[in-house]
């Protein structure tokens, strides 16, 4: 009897599962939705107001939503409904995007130009500070502290020598000698140019 209610209950829960199966079909194939309904799709991006030479870039788009979310379909509504959504907001930003592109862009005014540097006086700027930053590698310690106290941020000599604790005329004596190789080092960077 045990069997027998066993085996029964075997079959239950296999026509149960045959039940929910039939109620919730599966996620339709991609490659399918694709083929069927990649000119139903063109032809409603066109009549939707895509530009001709946009129809490709606006049908890879849909296909693209579609292949990301046709998992999420649940057949509540049609298939055809559901991808002519998808089709309607790709449209719109295709429109929306194509708008801008054939805005007619006015030049800056003088006023409304950026202060400052030119783009050419930045990358000058940084080349500059590499090559400054190249020479310190090159530096001992204490030289370096000394060009970057004297040199670079401009503290007087007179307030080096008590901070490094380094003589003053050593301090004076070094910036000399700093200004020197920097000199040096910059003119042979420029001769390799």
């Amino acid at each position: 009897m045990a069997e027998k209610l066993n085996a029964h209950r075997k079959g239950a829960t296999a026509v149960e599962s045959a039940r929910v199966a039939d109620a919730e079909p599966a996620a339709p194939d991609f490659a399918r939705v694709y083929v069927e309904h990649f000119d139903f799709a063109c032809r409603s991006l066109s009549l939707l107001g895509v530009a001709p030479d946009g129809l490709e870039d606006a049908a890879q788009d849909v296909f693209g939503v579609v292949s990301r979310r046709l998992a999420e379909f649940d057949g509540r509504v049609s298939l055809r409904t559901w991808l002519f959504a998808i089709v309607q907001r790709v449209a719109a930003n295709h429109r929306r995007s194509h708008r801008r592109k054939n805005q007619r862009l006015l030049p800056l005014s003088p006023a409304t130009r950026a202060p400052g540097a030119s783009p050419e006086d930045n990358a000058q700027a940084a080349q500059a500070a590499s090559l400054v930053q190249r020479f310190c590698d090159g530096l001992d310690e204490s030289r370096r502290a000394v060009f970057v106290l004297a040199l670079v941020e401009e503290v007087p000599a007179r307030e080096i020598a008590p901070s490094l604790g380094v003589p003053l005329f050593t301090v004076y004596s070094r910036i000399r000698s700093l200004r020197e190789q920097l000199q040096r080092f910059l003119e042979q960077h420029e001769a390799e140019k």
